[in-house]
């Protein structure tokens, strides 16, 4: 809203959560990259099948490239700004079609 005919697209959701909470998978798959991404720190994506899920914005990552990971593992920590908002960017791909995230996040 501050800078007119400026456009910005979220492939994504971005999950807000409180301080210390860790990312998990949302389902089974492979570590296939983690990388840092300038103003969403950590990034980790990971395969499953034709799928890929996107979790960024962690702090600190517990995972390395080609672990094999099961649904609910535990991916790193979900950065908290200096305002003391926690939150994570998450996607979800089938190939390089984006898919609604939602649909695959687990409801409490």
């Amino acid at each position: 809203p501050t800078l007119k005919n400026i456009t910005t697209e979220n492939n994504g959701i971005n999950i807000s959560t409180t301080k210390g909470t860790h990312a998990k998978a949302v389902f089974e798959g492979e570590i296939t990259a983690i990388l840092k991404i300038p103003g969403l720190f950590n990034t980790v994506l990971v395969k499953h099948g034709d799928y890929f899920t996107v979790y960024s914005n962690l702090e600190e990552v517990f995972v390395s490239k080609g672990d094999v990971i099961k649904t609910g593992t535990e991916l790193g920590v979900i950065h908290t700004n200096e305002e003391g908002k926690t939150e994570m960017h998450f996607e979800v791909w089938k190939g390089n079609e984006k898919q609604d995230p939602e649909a695959w996040l687990r409801r409490k």
